[in-house]
């Protein structure tokens, strides 16, 4: 990402670190927008990005990689409820990329926000279903082939945590052994305990935060590619929905910048 390592503590702040002149054109465009579209919205850094929230709920967030802008509803059902719409464009089940000088038409943005809002409200109306999850809660998985072999890899999970977890971030690789990731603006701090390493090949830990009434489960696991070797991380016993797709973007930007 085009910013300062201290993480922006406003949206004014991470455009102003914004270093690509079309990008932070771009973005800023695109922030007007966002707000004449959502104008009782609240501002905020959510994840290391800026986001626009409604009644506490994420509508959407953006941000600069470091070729790529992105665009981020807060759930994995509007891109695919747009795929029509979107053809042409890189998309994930979070969200779409596009260069910094072609910025998403306005009537698509309006779309996708529109598509967001009314998942939201339809949502309220129906708490019960919310809340409903399988037995091991919500889960989610991310996964992405990396330019470099597979014990690399796994040496650059287990003896570089500060850049998958975070600025500061401690970790002691081995069953039992405890990990840490300090509490920054915009990201809460997490921690947790190692349960299972299988060198090489897969680390498997409890995650806590701060707010969450029970810990959830991560796991890490490293398969060797023709081309390098792909990194899968999977989530299980997220307490909702909005979680889930928190951490669903959390670990694509994740991966994104290891790539």
């Amino acid at each position: 990402m085009a910013t300062t390592t201290r993480v922006p503590q406003t949206i004014d702040a991470y455009l102003a670190a914004v270093s690509d002149p079309a990008a932070k054109k771009t973005l800023s465009a695109l922030r007007t927008q966002l707000r004449k579209l959502l104008p009782k919205a609240t501002e905020t850094i959510s994840y290391q990005m800026p986001a626009f929230k409604v009644d506490g709920n994420i509508v959407v967030g953006f941000a600069f990689f470091k070729n790529n802008c992105g665009f981020y509803p807060g759930s994995g059902s509007v891109v695919p409820a747009l795929k029509s719409e979107l053809e042409g464009y890189t998309t994930s089940k979070s969200g779409v990329t596009f260069p910094p000088d072609e910025p998403l038409p306005a009537k698509l943005v309006k779309n996708l926000v529109q598509v967001r809002l009314a998942e939201i409200a339809t949502r309220a109306k129906k708490p019960a279903a919310a809340k409903k999850a399988p037995a091991k809660g919500f889960q989610v998985g991310v996964v992405r082939t990396l330019p470099m072999s597979a014990p690399e890899l796994w040496e650059w999970i287990t003896t570089q945590p500060e850049r998958w977890l975070g600025p500061g971030a401690t970790l002691k690789a081995k069953a039992g052994g405890r990990y840490e990731a300090p509490k920054r603006r915009g990201a809460p701090g997490v921690r947790g305990e190692v349960r299972v390493v299988k060198p090489g090949q897969r680390l498997r830990m409890t995650w806590e935060t701060d707010g969450w009434k029970k810990p959830a489960t991560l796991q890490l696991t490293v398969t060797p590619k023709a081309k390098g070797a792909s990194l899968h991380v999977h989530m299980e016993k997220l307490p909702d929905a909005e979680v889930r797709e928190a951490m669903r973007e959390r670990w694509s930007k994740v991966l994104a910048r290891v790539a």
